[in-house]
């Protein structure tokens, strides 16, 4: 007898398992969306989340190309309404995709089983891009600029995803969505 008979549909939110320091480019300079994809692909197999049907992963990160509250435009399967956000193990943390960031959370992220954390969003209250970005996810600490980081305590609409400026020496997690893509989305 299992536990686990079926997760319920949703878009599962996870917490990268290594924490990184504001250099977020790891395919190199000039590559911080698809470093945060490949990052978010990689520690998928490292998540803690219970549904097994997801098979596309989106960063929760705003970047210079495109901001967290507009991830469909590069993830054009990933579906924006009637889908709820859940945490890891299936709580449900916004009604969908478009409600995100324009509503306050149902339950903190540490609440959803994201742990007691803070992570790099690079992100202003809204999901839009910050001033404050690691000079676009490219610095270790070592250029003194400062990333834009979200708290897993806060559930307040524009304080969740914007609720410190670190410095980019400092190490934080990475917040990933893995979905089932829509019906007839690109990808």
């Amino acid at each position: 007898m299992s536990l686990l008979v079926s997760a319920p549909d949703g878009i599962y939110m996870y917490a990268t398992n290594t924490s990184y320091n504001g250099n977020l480019s790891v395919l190199g300079a000039g590559n911080l969306d698809p470093s945060l994809n490949f990052i978010c692909g990689q520690e998928r197999l490292f998540s803690n989340i219970i549904d097994t049907k997801c098979s596309k992963y989106a960063p929760l990160v705003s970047t210079s190309l495109v901001s967290a509250s507009s991830l469909n435009v590069f993830y054009a399967d990933l579906p924006t309404t009637g889908v709820p956000i859940r945490g890891p193990f299936g709580t449900q943390i916004s009604q969908d995709y478009s409600n995100l960031f324009f509503l306050d959370l149902d339950v903190t992220l540490e609440e959803a089983g994201l742990g007691n954390q803070t992570f790099w969003s690079f992100g202003d209250g809204s999901g839009g891009a910050a001033a404050d970005t690691c000079t676009n996810g490219t610095d270790d600490g070592s250029l003194s600029t400062l990333g834009a980081a979200g708290n897993t305590l806060v559930k307040t609409q524009a304080s969740w995803f914007a609720t410190d400026i670190r410095g980019c020496a400092e190490f934080h997690k990475i917040l990933c969505l893995c979905y089932v893509p829509s019906s007839g989305g690109g990808g």
